[in-house]
């Protein structure tokens, strides 16, 4: 009897996925456990394997059509199987409405994007517009009481100066660089000369090289499709948004213990285990630590349930060309320090390799994201919804700071965290962060039991 292939459950909170790619074509033979057909979601891309052996015999839903957890997404023939005319034919869209599965929407194509019409280049400004205007006349010039006593006491003549103010009027700054232009060229401050008698000519002025402005062209634009992973990410992050009620809350942290002591342990490890031991475990288990004495950071929320979590799984936001992805640190209580600086390791080079499994990207309860590995001080990250909490780490920096009323130099950083204040109010998420940044100021009063 063929076998129908149908888009598996894709992870929490999962309900639909994007069909970017077919593997096989109608017709070809496929092994079992084979993958067949890629599916992108807003957590993670994956390939769907082949239930069973056989020649893929139809596709029901074609690539860049939106599909529903439980839709057919084709159908695989055993051998000596066959399907009817009816139907191996391809549905049309208005006829897939009706046949059970009317949650698959085929999205139109997109619009061609109509390329931006090139600019007509901009007129070069001449010398001639640069050009300062004239002098004034001194027929009717009006001078203020304090420019008028000002080139009284040095004789000025006011007909060679340039005025700068409204409708050419002289200003007192117009004399005063004036008297220093003429004490520069070794201009006579003698008495006005007498009526009649020829006057210095004043100093050229140098034009103002006109700008060299771009030429047409310049301001092309690179457009390009906005893709589906994209698409996702903007939906979860404009859900959170909405669902949640963003607050946040920050302190600084004194890292200078903590920095000397990875200091001493990095080079061991690397050595001893391999393993690259960043500040990013030594955080998450202060962040453990401190979400069991204030649980309500460890919980998520419906309109009619709070669930708190008994289990301490963390999210780790990841970076990637092709969009942010959060893989979880599992069960990060019950994992000692090298075993977290592991696990972190292997997760950000799969999530880089587009090589996460669903496993690795659901049942988080806490997140932290780590924005000083890329130079920022602080921001405000956005809950990674359906948790009530992420917290954002930053830049580690030498600042000064006063201690015991002197300044000191001392390695700093700032930690914000964003709360959902539906359900975390603001004391105890102030009261948590201030507990992450104790357990962070003295981690060796903690750390013993966790290396």
């Amino acid at each position: 009897m063929p076998t129908t292939i149908i888009v598996p459950q894709l992870g929490e909170s999962v309900v639909e996925g994007t069909i970017g790619k077919w593997l096989k074509k109608v017709g070809d033979p496929i092994a079992k456990d084979e993958p067949i057909v890629e599916i992108i979601t807003d957590k993670i891309n994956i390939e769907l394997p082949a239930p069973m052996a056989g020649t893929l015999g139809k596709i029901t839903v074609d690539e860049g059509v939106v599909a529903q957890v439980g839709d057919e997404l084709g159908v695989i023939l055993a051998a000596g199987e066959s399907l009817s005319a009816a139907a191996s034919a391809p549905a049309p869209a208005a006829a897939a409405a009706g046949s059970g599965h009317g949650s698959v929407t085929i999205a139109p194509p997109p619009a061609p994007t109509p390329a931006p019409a090139p600019r007509a280049p901009e007129p070069a400004m001449s010398s001639a517009t640069a050009t300062l205007p004239a002098p004034p006349s001194t027929d009717g010039v009006r001078l203020s009481p304090a420019v008028r006593k000002l080139v009284k006491e040095h004789a000025v003549d006011v007909r060679q100066i340039r005025g700068s103010g409204s409708g050419g009027r002289v200003t007192r700054e117009d004399v005063l660089t004036y008297l220093e232009a003429r004490k520069l060229g070794g201009m006579a401050a003698a008495a006005p000369a007498a009526v009649g008698a020829p006057t210095a000519a004043p100093r050229p002025l140098k034009p103002i090289p006109a700008p060299a402005f771009a030429a047409a062209g310049s301001r092309d634009e690179e457009i390009k499709p906005v893709t589906t992973l994209r698409k996702k990410i903007a939906e979860n992050m404009s859900k959170s948004r909405h669902a949640a009620a963003h607050c946040s809350v920050t302190d600084e942290v004194d890292m200078t213990a903590l920095v000397e002591l990875r200091g001493r342990l990095k080079e061991k490890v690397k050595a001893d285990y391999g393993v690259n031991l960043t500040y990013m475990p030594f955080i998450t288990k202060a962040v453990v630590r401190a979400l069991k004495e204030y649980p309500v950071l460890n919980a998520s929320m419906t309109d009619t349930e709070i669930h708190y979590k008994k289990y301490y799984s963390i999210g780790m936001a990841v970076h990637r060309d092709q969009g942010l992805i959060v893989p979880i640190v599992h069960d990060a209580d019950k994992l000692t320090l090298l075993q977290i600086a592991a696990a972190m390791e292997d997760l950000a080079a799969r999530a880089r390799a587009d090589k996460l499994t669903l496993n690795d990207i659901q049942g988080g309860t806490f997140t932290i994201t780590n924005a000083g590995m890329f130079g920022a001080t602080a921001s405000q990250p956005v809950i990674n919804h359906p948790e009530v909490g992420i917290l954002g780490v930053h830049l580690i920096q030498e600042r000064a700071v006063v201690r015991d009323h002197r300044i000191v130099v001392r390695w700093m950083m700032t930690l914000v965290l964003s709360f959902d204040h539906r359900l975390v109010d603001g004391t105890p998420a102030a009261q948590f962060l201030h507990r992450v940044k104790e357990l962070l100021e003295d981690p060796e009063s903690w750390l013993l039991d966790s290396i």
